[in-house]
Formats: structure tokens, sequence, C-alpha cells
């Protein structure tokens, strides 16, 4: 019985000799800080990549990830026209290296929940109520650039990147998605009558220059129709021999001509 008590103690504190030590280091992974606590004095201290000692049951360790991360957000605004806009934002971001033990102590490890996410709403809310809301798609661009630019002038005290900011979708009330759809629809036949218009005006354009040609086309005709020019132009054709019988202006009189040198 004693035996079997001793090996009941000899594998307990064989155990508790290696949860000991087990617990007596920590382990921090590549893309992370690791952040030691001391329970007793609230002292805290960041490490990176490695393994570190620590005190069992005084030690607390929080890892946190410092590789890019990416979070979608949905941010419901009003634009200048309080029209409801609601945009699907993708932020991508990261904590500073060297900054996490200070994140940890002013902040925690929520900090995209505590800090991030707000600023997003905030922001986006304050960018879009710039714009009146047929304006929206058009400079969505610009209106991406400017929750990025006010979103990292934010952020950054908190010792937080953002790396880029992305509006990957951006919906409108039904009411103005049909108001929109019926303005397209309006502005399709305002087109389509210029187009007509335009291609009215070029018919008659067309018209008129074909009649001005032929009028100018009958004035040569007639310029070129005089007796001089005809003379020429029968002069250009002779073959050198006289008529034998050429007939006057009256019909009663005839004159008999020579066609020998």
């Amino acid at each position: 019985m004693k035996k079997d008590t001793g090996m009941i103690l000899g594998i307990a504190a064989i155990i508790i000799i290696a949860f000991i030590a087990m617990s007596s280091f920590f382990i921090v992974e590549v893309g992370f800080v690791g952040v030691r606590i001391n329970v007793l004095t609230g002292e805290t201290k960041s490490f990176s990549q490695g393994t570190y000692p620590k005190l069992p049951f005084v030690h607390q360790v929080v890892n946190y990830d410092v590789k890019t991360q990416k979070q979608e957000i949905e941010a419901d605004s009003a634009s200048k026209d309080l029209q409801t806009v609601r945009a699907r934002i993708v932020v991508n971001f990261r904590p500073v290296y060297e900054k996490v033990n200070d994140i940890h102590i002013k902040i925690g490890k929520d900090y995209f929940v505590k800090v991030i996410y707000p600023a997003i709403q905030e922001v986006s809310k304050t960018a879009i109520s710039k714009l009146p809301v047929e304006n929206i798609i058009v400079e969505r661009e610009n209106l991406r650039a400017a929750i990025e630019e006010n979103l990292r002038k934010k952020i950054e005290e908190y010792n937080i990147i953002i790396e880029n900011v992305n509006i990957v979708d951006i919906q409108f009330t039904a009411e103005f998605n049909r108001v929109v759809e019926e303005k397209q629809i309006e502005e399709q036949k305002v087109k389509k009558i210029q187009y007509q218009r335009m291609q009215a005006e070029e018919e008659k354009k067309r018209v008129i220059l074909l009649a001005e040609a032929e009028a100018q086309k009958q004035k040569l005709l007639r310029d070129s129709s005089n007796q001089t020019v005809i003379n020429l132009k029968w002069i250009e054709k002779w073959d050198g021999h006289l008529p034998k019988y050429m007939l006057g202006d009256k019909s009663n009189s005839m004159i008999m001509l020579s066609d020998k040198d």
C-alpha cells in the first residue's frame, strides 16, 4: 500500500515539475509580438519572435498579430441631399511592431473594435455627407481616397498603420434606384432625339450643298455657251477643209465655197 502511494506521489511530482518547467517559458511565433504581463505588479514587456522565460502563476502572455490584417465593415451614412447610402468598406491595417506594448496598455488586444471600427464609421459618414447622392458613384475613387486619408490621420496616434482602404460596394435605397433608372431612360430618349436632329441637320446640309453645286454647274454651262466660246470650240474641231455650202441667217441666201486651195 505504501509502495503504491509512493508511486502515485512520484508520478504527481513528475507531472508538477513538468508543468512548472513548461510554464517557465513561452514562445513567440513569426509575425507576432508577445506581451508578458506581471499579474502582481501590472508591469508589461513586449517580445518579438523567439523563446523567453516567465514565472508560472505570475506572468501571463498575450500574443499580438503584427502582420497585415483585413476587415470588412458596413457603414450607413447620409448623402449631402440626405439620401441613405450603405457602403461596404474593406480596410487593411497592422499595429506598429515596436509599439505593441503601448497598444496593449492603452487599448488592449481588441483595438480593432475599440478604435478602428468606430473611426471608419465616423470618417465614412463625414466623407459621404459632402457629396450629393448622384455624385457618389461618379466620384467613388475620390471618396475612397478621402476615407483612407482621414482614417490614417485619425488612427496614427494609436500606433496603428492603415495600409489601404477600398470601397467594394455602394448601395442606395430602392426609391433612389428607381429614380436613377427613370432618369437614365429619359437621358437615353433625349440622346436619341438629339442624334436624330443631328442626322436631319446633316441631311439638310447635304441637300443644300448638292443644290448649290448643281446651280454652279448650270451657271458655268451658261457662261460657256456664248458665241465666242462656240466659235473657239468649232475651230478646235475644224479639220482644215471649208464646207462646200453654207447657209446664212436667211433661208433664201446660199453661198457656194470651194474647198480647193
